[in-house]
């Protein structure tokens, strides 16, 4: 006769989880897409982010916060413009690092998008005219 494993009780399915996701780090579950906007002077530009067109000036977009973006804004007669964006540590990263002081496996937060942010979230552009 076969003996038949034991089957965990909630208890101790639950216990399991909240270690699990205690050690993994906030950033895990943060957002990994952030809303950037850009804006021109005159309105209209092209807006490309990653050299895929995302709309007109003034736009909003969904952005990647896991890396930094080229964006660039274009209009017929007028000098494109060019801008990289930058990523800091965002709050919910700030918080793994602080709980990596405790526990280390925090740090695990920081390899996802989660722990980071695009800096600045607005982009202005005044286009100049072509020569």
């Amino acid at each position: 006769m076969r003996r038949r494993q034991p089957r965990w009780n909630i208890f101790q399915q639950m216990t399991v989880v909240l270690v699990a996701v205690s050690f993994s780090g906030c950033s895990i579950f943060a957002p990994s897409m952030q809303t950037l906007h850009v804006s021109s002077s005159p309105d209209g530009a092209t807006v490309l982010a990653g050299g895929k067109p995302v709309g007109q000036t003034p736009v909003q977009f969904e952005a990647h916060r896991g890396k930094d973006l080229l964006i660039e804004v274009q209009k017929p007669g007028y000098q494109s413009q060019f801008r990289t964006t930058s990523r800091t540590l965002s709050s919910i990263g700030t918080v793994d690092v602080i709980g990596a002081y405790f526990i280390l496996l925090p740090l695990l937060g920081l390899l996802s998008s989660g722990a980071w942010k695009h800096d600045p979230e607005s982009y202005g552009f005044v286009l100049e005219p072509e020569k």
